[in-house]
């Protein structure tokens, strides 16, 4: 009898190693982890170790070196990857068993705090919940303590085989030990989640108290140790103790590409930061700040925003700059703040800084109107509306001063962007807006001197990919004279960008301003 009963044991712990080897195999081939190869490494790595019975030996150093091959000098203060990826696959884990894997029997999952996957057999709670409803209803003390449960167990010997005073006791005893911890593990899962929901809520509490007052215009530089920075529009942008968690990095000087400002992007935060930036009541439109200055393969270089706990959304920063050390704004509108007063948001990055963040007052959800002057300095018009300084260029120069007695006089035409060049603008993904494009000719033509006329400077504009103007002449649409032109109903790119091309027909393009305005 004994042999029987243990030779089944080995046989149902066998098949529970099999669905679970089975499960791990299907997380891997099935795309439910989506692009991030280095998710994939570290599940397969630590599932591994599991397998082999090593799971002991599963820590943040030996997830570093050996699954995603950083070196044998790995520091975990310097370098979050291992937290940060772990975060994520956690995540994803859960995600999946809502979603894709919510019918399967096995579930594996990576409790906070830990490195090791561990296995959930649903079957497993629901038997023993049934047992325990059985043995309720045995009179025989030896029914509800040992055949009630192992009756209902998928680890347990068949109903049909009498349990006698002759059956070893250690196979029993070691079988309701299982069978107690596998009914443990909800009361675990929820008294770790209530901890975890009452740590949150003290360390919000403690946080709060040090933050600074609520602003309705909020330009901040993430980080630590960052000294303050007036931009070229005359901003000031400071640190401030906005966020908790994550590793705050200051990168070398170096050149960034499509901005003016390049210290906004020397320093930021990245790895699993939580923010918390008090407001006034009311709405806000938020711009997100990157340039990649890294050189990591693209599965490595997600980012994840989530405001006030909405669905998160994902940034690449390299793909959506158009490149590395390129600058590149993700904008979100119609934000309000929670019931404490303060915006929230949580920033989960492999290794992307989020560099700047800026909170603005808005009136709706609709994006607010951007006006930008090809000038190294705003620019307020006579309607008081502030027009920034040059951003979101690439390519092109500024050009040289108009050839007038009183430059001043010329207002927005004062300066402009000449060459080859595109403006990257954000906005919201497939919304419609107007598009103004400015232009007076600042060298051909009679008030420049004289030197040449209509067609000295042609050239065509297009936008995400619709040629807006073919064969383009300032002088001979003008006269001379300054030139708006006006496109109606423009799609911004499901990338949420609106992406103007200039490109040469005869000598190089030339604009001094441009206004985009959200429609209805």
């Amino acid at each position: 009898m004994a042999a029987i009963g243990i030779s089944e044991f080995v046989d149902t712990t066998n098949a529970r190693a099999g669905a679970e080897r089975q499960e791990f195999e299907w997380l891997l081939s099935s795309g439910v982890l989506g692009r991030s190869e280095n998710l994939a490494r570290v599940l397969k790595y630590v599932c591994e170790e599991h397998f082999q019975g090593r799971a002991d030996q599963i820590k943040e150093y030996t997830i570093a070196v050996e699954a995603l091959g950083r070196r044998t000098a790995f520091d975990p203060q310097t370098d979050t990857i291992v937290r940060v990826t772990v975060h994520s696959l956690r995540k994803r884990l859960m995600e999946v068993y809502q979603n894709e894997g919510a019918s399967h029997a096995v579930r594996l999952v990576i409790p906070a705090g830990h490195y090791a996957p561990s296995f959930v057999h649903q079957t497993a709670i629901n038997h023993v919940a049934a047992g325990e409803l059985e043995s309720k209803s045995t009179t025989s003390p030896m029914n509800s303590g040992v055949v009630g449960s192992l009756a209902t167990s998928p680890i347990a010997l068949k109903p049909s085989r009498r349990v006698t005073a002759f059956f070893p006791v250690w196979p029993i005893v070691n079988v309701m030990t299982i069978l107690l911890v596998v009914a443990a593990l909800p009361a675990a899962w929820f008294g770790v989640r209530a901890w975890k929901k009452e740590r949150a809520m003290h360390s919000a509490t403690s946080t709060s108290s040090a933050l600074p007052a609520p602003q309705a215009n909020i330009h901040a530089l993430m980080g630590g140790d960052r000294p303050a920075y007036v931009d070229h529009s005359g901003v000031t942008w400071a640190t401030g103790n906005y966020c908790q968690g994550g590793t705050n990095i200051n990168v070398t000087p170096q050149r960034i590409e499509g901005t003016e400002d390049a210290v906004l992007y020397l320093g930021g935060v990245r790895g699993i930061a939580h923010c918390v930036f008090p407001v006034p009541d009311g709405l806000y439109e938020i711009h997100f700040f990157f340039a990649e200055t890294s050189d990591l393969p693209m599965a490595t270089r997600l980012s994840s925003l989530s405001i006030n706990a909405a669905p998160s959304f994902n940034v690449d920063v390299v793909d959506d700059a158009g490149g590395h050390s390129i600058a590149t704004t993700k904008i979100v509108t119609g934000v309000a703040p929670e019931n404490d007063g303060s915006i929230h948001f949580d920033y989960v990055s492999e290794v992307s800084l989020l560099n700047a963040v800026e909170i603005l007052p808005a009136t709706s959800a609709r994006q607010l109107p951007v006006r930008i002057v090809s000038s190294s300095n705003s620019f307020t018009d006579g309607a008081k509306q502030v027009w920034e300084s040059d951003r979101y260029f690439s390519g092109g120069r500024h050009g040289l001063p108009p050839k007038v007695a009183n430059i001043s006089e010329l207002g927005i035409y004062q300066s402009d962007r000449v060459g080859r060049f595109r403006y990257n603008i954000p906005a919201i993904p497939n919304a419609r807006y107007r598009v103004k494009l400015y232009f007076r000719e600042p060298w051909f033509g009679k008030e420049n001197g004289g030197i040449g006329g209509p067609g000295s400077r042609i050239f065509d504009v297009a936008c995400n990919g619709v040629l807006l103007m073919k064969n383009f002449d300032i002088l001979a649409d003008g006269n001379t004279k300054p030139i708006v032109k006006t496109f109606d109903n423009v799609e911004a790119s499901a990338g949420g960008k609106i992406e103007l091309y200039f490109m040469p027909v005869v000598n190089y393009p030339v604009v001094n301003a441009i206004e985009i305005l959200p429609e209805d």
